[in-house]
């Protein structure tokens, strides 16, 4: 008899068959009427049937159980879980795959294996459509080599990360104009005064505001503040030696010694905790005048308003006559007008809203914005209390809201979300990639960078604000039909083809 192969009956239909060869075991004339069905004749039939036996029986004995290792099938899979998910050493991922029994475990293999991967994902994020976003930048190193990373606040989505040569300002505009040129149009960026950043993003987007980050800005007046304790705490204690000191003295003469000693400690003492005490209530009411709203009324803080706010609060700080916090507070004065720049944003919002919304209503939802960006910076009792103080005052916005309040709130804090003045969360996004960088020593490659970033763009938060979403699910506002995992390795493959079909 002659046989024709049927290339119409692909992998899958012919495991269908086999399967239903073997459900209608023991039925007189089932296996006839399927061969007849698929138009196949029962020798074929007989022989997927005992193949199919077969492997069954070797795959699911008792020796072939325990021969076959867990991970076998799928190392590659494997191994993108444990450095990204499990943020696990190449020399660690090696080890465990050597006690699941996997035989090929080495370094090298799993090192070459990620840089395979690596080398088929972007490092510079793209858009099918324009979309402006805000820019938040900045630098961190690995063994001296500048890694350059810019994100969209927002979603915290990585727009580009560079492991780069340097970090000068033709090195950022290169690296700015290769974001716009993936159609992500800058409104602005908001990062510290790294001469090569801004330069660079001057150069790249002349027309775009600059903001200065109050982080960095406030930063070393807030370890001044740290030292100005320290210092406090140790004249304390040096007060109470000396205290002990003069009761154990006994000859006139002595007594009189310690007592002086004891008289210029304690006002040494009330020098540096009046100084300290002075500077932590300056300190305690800048950063809440820095808020985009007030926490009493509700009103937006005009530029103008933050402006004569710190001046004012800098004076104070200089009446101390201290040399170190004048330093501090000249320089504050000298950045004066990039601190308050990114005020004007966050008029240009309000002034927006304010058009088809109460301002009674819109300064409600202001306080109500304000306190649950708050409750994110904190974690136990305090941040129940901003919790439960943007609830209150959410409902009282819709209260003065007629119709479709959730809406119309929702909107609005979209729109305030856009309002920038510091860059803490690249700085959350830089201690999320720290970790991989020290796992492998900061012997770090553009390829695992890529790795890195693909990631953390495709994986959903646990916590926080936004939990359960994916950065890029967030930037474009559209849900992922797959886990990241998949959607990397379907990546990869896509761009291989690509490289091989060129």
């Amino acid at each position: 008899m002659k046989f024709i192969r049927r290339e119409d009956l692909d992998v899958s239909i012919r495991i269908n068959i086999a399967m239903l060869a073997l459900a209608c075991q023991g039925v007189y004339g089932a296996r006839t009427a399927l061969a007849q069905e698929y138009s196949i004749s029962r020798t074929f039939l007989y022989q997927l049937l005992n193949t199919a036996l077969f492997c069954l029986t070797e795959l699911f004995s008792a020796e072939s159980l325990e021969r076959l290792p867990v991970n076998l099938l799928d190392a590659d899979r494997a191994i993108v879980l444990l450095r990204l998910e499990g943020k696990v050493s190449i020399a660690s991922i090696g080890e465990i795959m050597s006690q699941y029994g996997h035989p090929h475990h080495s370094t090298g293999l799993i090192s070459g294996r990620l840089t395979e991967f690596g080398r088929y994902l972007p490092h510079t994020l793209s858009s099918n459509q324009q979309c402006e976003v805000f820019f938040l930048s900045d630098e961190i190193f690995a063994l001296g080599c500048p890694i350059l990373i810019t994100i969209e606040p927002k979603s915290t989505a990585i727009l580009k990360i560079e492991l780069a040569s340097n970090r000068q300002s033709e090195t950022w505009r290169k690296h700015f104009l290769d974001i716009e040129a993936q159609h992500f149009k800058s409104t602005g960026l908001c990062s510290d005064r790294g001469v090569g950043l801004t330069q660079g993003f001057h150069a790249a987007c002349p027309d775009q505001k600059w903001v200065s980050d109050h982080f960095h800005e406030f930063y070393d007046l807030q370890a001044l503040l740290v030292t100005l304790e320290a210092k406090a705490y140790a004249a304390i204690e040096f007060e109470h030696e000396r205290q002990r000191v003069f009761n154990n003295a006994r000859s006139e003469a002595n007594i009189e010694n310690r007592r002086q000693q004891l008289a210029q400690a304690t006002e040494d003492c009330m020098l540096k905790i009046d100084r300290y005490q002075h500077v932590a209530d300056v300190l305690a009411l800048l950063f809440p005048a820095l808020y985009f709203f007030d926490l009493r009324t509700g009103t937006l803080r005009r530029e103008n308003q933050v402006r004569e706010t710190i001046l004012t609060l800098m004076a104070w700080l200089d009446e101390l006559d201290y040399l170190a916090l004048q330093d501090e507070t000249q320089a504050i004065r000298s950045h004066i007008d990039s601190i308050c720049s990114g005020y004007q944003r966050s008029a240009e919002i309000y002034q927006a809203l304010s058009t088809t919304i109460p301002a009674k209503a819109l300064n409600f939802a202001g306080l109500a914005w304000q306190y649950d960006h708050q409750s994110h910076q904190y974690k136990g009792e305090r941040q129940k209390h901003y919790q439960a103080e943007s609830h209150f005052w959410l409902e009282v916005a819709e209260s003065l809201l007629a119709e479709n309040s959730q809406t119309v709130l929702t909107q609005v804090f979209e729109a305030f979300d856009d309002m920038n003045r510091t860059s803490s969360l690249i700085e959350m996004v830089n201690s999320l990639i720290r970790p991989y960088l020290n796992a492998c020593k900061g012997q770090i490659t553009q390829e695992h960078l890529n790795l890195i970033m693909f990631y953390h763009n495709h994986h959903h938060y646990k916590s926080g604000k936004r939990k359960g979403n994916a950065p890029i699910e967030i930037l474009n506002a559209t849900a992922l039909q797959k886990h990241w995992l998949e959607l990397l390795f379907d990546t990869v493959e896509q761009n291989k083809l690509k490289v091989l079909s060129a």
